[in-house]
Formats: C-alpha cells, sequence, structure tokens
C-alpha cells in the first residue's frame, strides 16, 4: 500500500489528530478542581495572583485545566513536595472533586465540597503577600490624595 500523504505511513486506515480546544471550567467548578473556597479562589484572582484567568465564549471568567494543573504544580513544587507525593495526594481526592465537578456541571447552585487544607494553607502565603502590596498601594494613594486637599502650612506658604 502506498504511504499516506498525511503520516507518509503505510496503513490501512489514517487516523487525524486535531487539537481539541481545551475545556473551560466556571468560577465555581474550577474552585472544585483545586480544591480552595470559592471565595479564595475570587480573592487569589482580584489580588492578580492563583492560576491564569480566561474567558468563556460568553464573557464569563474561566480557566482552563492545564492552567489549573500548572498552578498545582506550581504551589507543590513551592512547598517541596515531590511530584509522586502531588499525585498520590491528587489520586486521593480524585473520586471526591470529580464527583463534585459533575454535581456542579449538572446544578450549577449546589454547593461546594469543603476545602482541602493544604491548598488553603499553600495560597495562604500568596494571599498575604500580594495582600500587602495592594493595601500599600492603597495607602499611598490615599495619603496622595490627602496631599492634594489639605490645606497643609507648607501650601499656605507657598501660595498666599
Amino acid at each position: 500500500m502506498p504511504p499516506s500523504h498525511i503520516s507518509e505511513q503505510n496503513s490501512s486506515g489514517q487516523l487525524f489528530h486535531l487539537p481539541i480546544r481545551a475545556r473551560m471550567l466556571a468560577v465555581k467548578e474550577a474552585a472544585a478542581y483545586l480544591g480552595l473556597s470559592l471565595r479564595r479562589l475570587r480573592l487569589l484572582s482580584m489580588l492578580g495572583t492563583g492560576p491564569e484567568r480566561g474567558h468563556m465564549p460568553n464573557g464569563k471568567p474561566a480557566y482552563r485545566r492545564e492552567d489549573l494543573e500548572n498552578y498545582l504544580v506550581h504551589l507543590y513544587g513551592k512547598a517541596d513536595i515531590s511530584s509522586t507525593e502531588m499525585a498520590r495526594r491528587r489520586a486521593e481526592y480524585a473520586n471526591q472533586r470529580n464527583a463534585s465537578l459533575e454535581h456542579l456541571q449538572t446544578d450549577p447552585k449546589a454547593t461546594l465540597p469543603p476545602p482541602d487544607p493544604f491548598m488553603m494553607m499553600a495560597t495562604n502565603g500568596e494571599v498575604c503577600q500580594h495582600m500587602v502590596f495592594f493595601i500599600l498601594k492603597v495607602m499611598a494613594i490615599f495619603g496622595f490624595i490627602l496631599l492634594c486637599i489639605s490645606p497643609t502650612p507648607l501650601l499656605r506658604t507657598h501660595f498666599n
């Protein structure tokens, strides 16, 4: 049989490997997938940290599974936990996680399972670090506004 023009291999049938668009998870589904509370995932997003966020075709925020997995690897690596231990921990909660994801896909108003204590602890450092930076920015802006609108003695001496 002559080689196929696509694969350059002899075969009786051709298998086409088309790129499959990654399934996007809604915010609530992503929180269940990561083992975080919905509030924590929204806080991470607001502070500009956490997994990379995209949007669904309807404009709602969503997360790709690959980005969530990369974020998990980052957190476990930061905690100096081996990939073997990470795989063991993820497999331990896989059934619960998959069941809650299926339940959320059928009923979007369903409640999330309790958050994974490790994930809450692992994201605590990021929240604290980015929260301090956020508070410092707010304080600097507030101080600048106060400086501009307050009648200080320095301003009186220059403008009188």
